[in-house]
């Protein structure tokens, strides 16, 4: 079983390193392609390193997401012995005939659920389809998830960085290197397909609109409503205001119309508040915080920290603030428990240090640059707001921020013009000719 495990680990191994060399969508396409060979072997070395950190430190497995989503795969993929039984469950008809697996599968219900799919099971079955081609070798499973995530990395970072100089192109290499970023989009989670449909929807949004570009805007969109969507109610104001203002030349009428659309997107949902509660977004996020709040004690995860608690739309809006503060700065130096703890706090400083420098080379951005910036501005704030005012455990807010993190730390490298960065790193890095001087 351990000899046929590492041959089939190798073998994907070499084929998926093969394939980043060799095809260009799975490449950045400013830098060599061995960059992006560097990039997708430090995800899988952050996999290895997620397993053995939730196999041998954290021990219990049938709870973690590292390990949950596996063992409930396993045995959707043994419902493959009976076709019929699988095939309902893979299109989620289950019946009195799919019930022995559904019982088995400690997560395919979740006992807490007002999203409109079941994340869960969306990556179950993802997992259990993979295992025709992993011989259900957990490491091969790993592989898969960084290239996934890798892809979505690639459009993400492709599409927003195709007209920046070379300067700036090489400063958003260290943001996809960052441990967070490595770590939490390497392993057998929803992150890494969650990165994949965050990838897509901005690759469909900033370029023309053609058919091509079309599909993959709803294919993201379909993706990250099945993993996670709230990350969609994040995203969705700003494209709209995005595609709506492009080609606007007035500076002063974009930025103003992005402010408009933060009071119409609170107006709306005191509106929805008011008249229609049986669809309010405040009462499933209420629920949500409590829910947080109450697993957080069941488990006494031993990183919780005090939340601002909310019970309307007033004051969601008052705890905003703390929500973002919460999201990028926590935790403290004097809240650090772990290594893991340890980590985060110094890459809150080193991002908070990369922000800084980019205020400090800022220059006049054109209007349209202005567009793209205050998308991934608006974006990844009103995500890193939600997630700070609803998760009270720092390990999970360190989790959970990551696959915005980048379109954040992009904005603000958008405002920069950066002018001193070794020419021996861009000749080492970049290809010839490959962004602008």
């Amino acid at each position: 079983m351990i000899l046929r495990n590492v041959i089939v680990t190798l073998f994907w191994f070499l084929l998926l390193n093969f394939a980043v060399y060799r095809f260009a969508f799975l490449q950045l396409i400013h830098f060599r392609k061995w960059v992006s060979l560097l990039v997708f072997n430090a995800k899988f070395a952050a996999g290895i390193l997620i397993w053995a950190v939730y196999t041998f430190y954290y021990t219990d497995t049938a709870n973690n997401d590292v390990h949950k989503f596996y063992n409930d795969a396993l045995v959707l993929n043994s419902a493959a012995a009976q076709t019929q039984a699988f095939t309902k469950l893979m299109l989620g008809k289950e019946d009195e005939t799919t019930e022995s697996y559904t019982v088995a599968m400690k997560n395919w219900n979740r006992h807490f659920d007002e999203a409109p799919i079941n994340e869960n099971r969306t990556i179950i079955r993802l997992h259990a389809l993979l295992m025709f081609l992993s011989f259900r070798s957990y490491f091969v499973h790993i592989l898969f998830m960084c290239l996934i995530s890798l892809l979505g990395w690639v459009l993400l970072t492709n599409s927003i960085m195709k007209n920046a100089n070379q300067n700036t192109v090489l400063l958003a290499l260290p943001v996809l290197l960052l441990p967070s970023v490595l770590f939490w989009t390497s392993g057998i989670m929803k992150e890494p397909v969650l990165v994949l449909g965050i990838g897509l929807f901005v690759c469909g949004l900033l370029h023309s609109v053609t058919w091509k570009q079309l599909a993959l805007l709803v294919t993201g969109v379909l993706i990250i409503l099945s993993s996670k969507f709230y990350v969609l109610a994040c995203l969705l104001p700003s494209a709209v205001t995005f595609l709506a203002f492009r080609n606007n030349a007035n500076m002063r009428a974009v930025a103003a119309k992005y402010a408009v659309t933060v009071l119409i997107l609170i107006a709306t949902v005191f509106v929805v508040e008011k008249f229609s509660p049986s669809s309010n977004p405040v009462q499933m996020l209420v629920n949500k915080q409590t829910h947080s709040i109450k697993e957080a004690a069941y488990f006494d995860a031993g990183s919780r920290i005090d939340i601002p608690t909310f019970t309307n739309t007033a004051s969601i809006v008052k705890a905003i603030p703390a929500g973002v503060w919460n999201s990028l700065v926590r935790p403290y130096l004097w809240e650090i428990k772990n290594p893991l703890m340890l980590a985060a706090a110094l890459e809150n400083l080193m991002v908070l240090l990369l922000l800084a420098y980019c205020a400090w080379n800022v220059y006049r951005v054109a209007a349209v640059k202005l567009n793209l910036l205050l998308f991934l501005l608006f974006s990844s704030l009103w995500y890193f707001a939600l997630v700070g005012i609803s998760t009270p455990v720092i390990g999970n807010l360190v989790r959970y921020k990551t696959p915005l993190l980048p379109l954040f730390i992009y904005a603000f490298l958008l405002l920069g013009n950066f002018k001193h960065m070794p020419r021996s790193l861009q000749q080492l890095l970049l290809k010839e000719g490959g962004c602008k001087e």
